[in-house]
C-alpha cells in the first residue's frame, strides 16, 4: 500500500497544485506539531492548536502534540503526555497539581523570550530570544524540585539543564543533541 501522507497528514484528492492535495492552515499546524516527537509517537497522538483546547487531529490521549505558537522567530512544536500537557495548560490559568512526572519531546528545539521568565512573550528591551536544540523535558510532582538541585542552567552547554518556573517545580531538560545541531528523521517507507 502506497503511502499518501505528507508529515503524518492524509493527501486529500481534492484541489491543489500537489498532486491533488493542498494543505489548510490546519494541516500545517498539524504537520509543525508532529514534527516534536517521534514518528511512533506522533503518527497516533492528539494533535491540539497552541491554546490547548482546540483539536485539530483526534487521536491517542496518551501523546498530545501542539505547534508553535504565533510570534516565535523558529518551529518550537512540543509533544507531551498528559501530565505535561496539564502542567503547560494549567501555567496559564492557575498553578497546575503534579501528582506523577511528565514528559515532553521537543525535537525541533526551542525558543524563548526570557530563560528566567517562560511566560514572557517577547524578549525583554536589549536581549535577544534564547534557544535551546532538540531535547525531551521532564515535570516533577510538587515539592520534588529539590532533586534537580545543583544541575545547571546552560541550554549551550548540550548537557542536561533546568529551567527555573516562578511558582511551580523547575524543568529538567535533556538535550538529545549537542548545541546547533538538528536532528534528521527519516520515516520509513
Amino acid at each position: 500500500m502506497e503511502d499518501k501522507r505528507v508529515d503524518g497528514i492524509e493527501e486529500t484528492g481534492e484541489g491543489g497544485s500537489h498532486g491533488g492535495w493542498q494543505r489548510t492552515p490546519e494541516d500545517e499546524k498539524i504537520a509543525d506539531a508532529l514534527r516534536a516527537a517521534p514518528a511512533y509517537i506522533g503518527d497516533s497522538a492528539t494533535v491540539v492548536d497552541w491554546d490547548m483546547t482546540t483539536v485539530l487531529r483526534e487521536g491517542s490521549p496518551d501523546w498530545i502534540c501542539v505547534p508553535t505558537a504565533p510570534g516565535k522567530p523558529q518551529s518550537a512544536p512540543m509533544c507531551g503526555g498528559p501530565t505535561m500537557i496539564q502542567w503547560h495548560a494549567g501555567r496559564t490559568w492557575e498553578t497546575p497539581t503534579i501528582d506523577r512526572i511528565g514528559i515532553s519531546y521537543m525535537l525541533m528545539g526551542e525558543v524563548g523570550a526570557d530563560f528566567d521568565h517562560p511566560e514572557y512573550k517577547q524578549p525583554p528591551e536589549g536581549k535577544d530570544w534564547y534557544h535551546a536544540g532538540p531535547h525531551v523535558m521532564f515535570v516533577f510532582p510538587e515539592g520534588t524540585g529539590r532533586i534537580l538541585k545543583g544541575l545547571a542552567h546552560d541550554t549551550t552547554s548540550g548537557l542536561p539543564y533546568v529551567i527555573p518556573i516562578p511558582g511551580a517545580e523547575p524543568l529538567l531538560v535533556v538535550p538529545v543533541t549537542k548545541p546547533g545541531e538538528a536532528i534528521e528523521a527519516e520515516r520509513p517507507g
